[in-house]
């Protein structure tokens, strides 16, 4: 069966599971600041061409192309992307938060502004229709997040600056004032995703609009690009419901001369997907439960990369993996033989299985927790190596003292519709251990409707099933973090709890609608969740994960780094161990939004502004994490030592 049409097939079930069975999914938060056109910067326009895959770190649009926005540029909302990444556009601004001006009409949600562009002249020649000038872009509703409904809409407009003689009554004499025009030159309504792939081509899970610049008015020094989405709340819709709705995602923006309707190609060859876990069950998961039977943790039947050749010929390529250990310097290196990749498109996203020969992470380390950074790359190594950029992702393989199944990035919220029920995730531990606590990710909505008391569960194994409970934390509520998106809460259990094998972690909802718990539908361990409304233990229907990490030992916090959050080692924290003052090396004073420092318990014991040099003489003595966060939304962390 064609893989599309089996998404379809997919997508159409869960329709219809959602509209008879008792737990639902809904749509999670992301996004950033509204209204980025009251905030536009006066840098000089850029000139053509005009060119973004959206690729870059963090989760902001490239400051050098965007205005400051509230747009969230990610790996985990796209499905099946033309390459790695895409700028998603919902209904929720940089905490969060659903839009105050949500309705049931449509109302508009996040918006994308360029910075000027120069059309007004390219080399010093004036530009004009003739130049054959076209602005492309690949957009998909929903993904693996909520679709937009037919109220709704993604909307494209192009800006134009144009001097108008204002009345300057103040002063009592006429003015020029440049001021910029808008006209709307494309729009589209919402769709559920099954019918919108039915229309895209074969094997193609995104549509291209390629749109002709001609007016005259558009060749002016500052020009502009703008998208923005139009979103609904439907009354009919619980209000735990009315969270992030109306997906869109949009990738390879491209603006330049001497193109045609004709063209659908790019010099460019890469991976659409975020980097793969090697471990067989989960995407983290502590050290000392990897060593005690790593083979039967990692997985040796390998793992799947998926690959577009964006270029208008077929390529033979080149798969390198490096993988080094970020405590010892141990490394790993693996080369696969070239292979043919076909053209995007003729046949869309490509799925390579992929076999490490011999490798196996190290289980002999002689530490509670270690990482490793995973290193891919992909690259042309026929005559066209040259002419065709090849591409890396990179993943941050954590050994540290929690389960993860999801990959951090929540693309849905999960919940239960009657009172006093049940859901719950499996886990399954190598030896005897103790349960400090519990890392969940919740989702917000419109005006914190789902702000309501749960307890969390923890049970023994019943043959597959949750069975007799041997702990509870009782009436406790979601938390959320105003200032960072994604966040992961914890709750410290007040009491320590053993578990050995097959254990289970969850929730008992204590009121009749959802909690929305964060939901990782784009990586798939539904076999491991389970529901029960009053009808037993029940399989959950949905394909995803739940986002909830169990964390392991005493004195329990969630120690580590994202998954998929790019290490960069250049960060040096010295003296370390230190007593009054820490210097910080490899930290840009004009990237770097704040710096923060971490107990063990998860608390923020100190926050900074940007210096080369730290006083950290109020701290006791411990084990703290320092973690300097870019403004770009990407961060790094490092351990420090306080001794007195």
């Amino acid at each position: 069966m064609n893989k599309k049409f089996s998404l379809i097939i997919l997508f159409t079930l869960i329709g219809m599971i959602a509209g008879q069975a008792q737990e639902y999914l809904t749509g999670f938060n992301g996004g950033f600041p509204e209204e980025p056109q009251q905030k536009l910067r006066t840098d000089e326009a850029v000139s053509l061409p005009f060119f973004d895959d959206f690729t870059n770190k963090g989760k902001y649009p490239d400051a050098t192309k965007w205005q400051p926005g509230n747009v969230f540029v990610n790996s985990g909302f796209p499905m099946m992307p033309v390459n790695y990444r895409a700028a998603t556009l919902d209904v929720i601004d940089e905490f969060g938060k659903v839009y105050s001006r949500g309705s049931s009409s449509p109302f508009i949600g996040d918006s994308l502004l360029s910075v000027k562009i120069r059309l007004d002249s390219i080399g010093g020649q004036a530009l004009t229709a003739a130049d054959s000038l076209y602005f492309s872009f690949y957009y998909q509703p929903g993904g693996f997040g909520d679709c937009p409904d037919r109220d709704d809409s993604l909307v494209l407009q192009f800006g134009y600056g144009y001097d108008e003689v204002v009345y300057d009554s103040v002063n009592q004499y006429y003015v020029t004032v440049r001021k910029t025009g808008w006209k709307q030159v494309w729009a589209t309504k919402g769709v559920e995703l099954d019918t919108f792939l039915l229309d895209c081509d074969d094997n193609q899970y995104f549509k291209k609009v390629m749109i002709p610049i001609t007016d005259s008015c558009y060749f002016v020094e500052d020009f502009r690009v703008l998208f923005f989405n139009y979103g609904t709340m439907p009354y009919v819709m619980y209000a735990n419901d009315r969270s992030n709705m109306d997906i869109w995602n949009i990738d390879l923006v491209y603006l330049d001369v001497d193109r045609s309707l004709e063209e659908d190609t790019y010099p460019l060859v890469g991976f659409t997907h975020t980097a793969p876990s090697m471990l067989k069950r989960y995407q983290a998961m502590p050290y000392k439960h990897y060593k005690e039977n790593p083979i039967n943790e990692f997985d040796v039947e390998g793992f799947e990369l998926y690959l577009t050749n964006l270029d208008v010929n077929m390529h033979q390529v080149k798969y390198t993996c490096e993988i080094e250990d970020n405590n010892s310097g141990w490394a790993y290196s693996y080369e696969a033989s070239p292979f043919l990749l076909e053209q995007y498109q003729v046949s869309g996203v490509e799925q390579h299985h992929m076999h490490l020969d011999g490798f196996i992470y190290p289980y002999d380390v002689p530490a509670d927790s270690t990482s490793f950074t995973i290193r891919h790359y992909i690259e042309v190594v026929d005559e066209h190596g040259d002419e065709v950029a090849g591409d890396s992702i990179i993943r941050h393989q954590g050994f540290y003292n929690y389960f993860a199944y999801d990959d951090g990035t929540p693309e849905m919220g999960y919940g239960l519709v009657p009172d006093d029920t049940y859901f719950a995730a499996q886990f399954q531990v190598s030896m005897l251990d103790t349960l400090g606590g519990v890392q969940m990710l919740f989702n917000r909505t419109f005006e914190d409707a789902n702000y309501n008391f749960f307890d969390i569960v923890v049970w023994r194994d019943n043959n597959g099933k949750p069975g007799e409970i041997i702990y509870t934390l009782a009436d406790q509520r979601p938390e959320w973090n105003d200032s960072l998106i994604y966040n992961y809460s914890f709750y410290k259990f007040d009491e320590v709890v053993k578990v050995n094998s097959v254990f289970y972690v969850g929730v008992r909802q204590q009121y009749s609608k959802s909690i929305n718990i964060g939901y990782d539908s784009s990586v798939d361990n539904h076999q491991y969740n389970f529901y029960d409304v009053g009808e037993g233990w029940k399989n959950s229907s949905f394909p995803g994960s739940l986002m909830i990490r169990p964390v392991m030992g005493k004195h329990a916090y969630m120690v580590g780094v994202g998954e998929n959050q790019d290490v960069v080692s250049n960060l040096t924290v010295y003296p370390n161990p230190a007593s009054s003052v820490i210097h910080l090396d490899g930290v840009d004073e004009y990237n770097c939004k704040e710096i923060f420092i971490y107990d063990l318990a998860g608390r923020s014991v100190g926050q900074y502004n940007y210096s080369p040099e730290l006083n950290v003489e109020s701290l006791s003595e411990g084990v703290y994490f320092l973690k300097v966060v870019d403004k770009n939304g990407g961060y790094r962390t490092a351990k420090l030592l306080i001794s007195k």
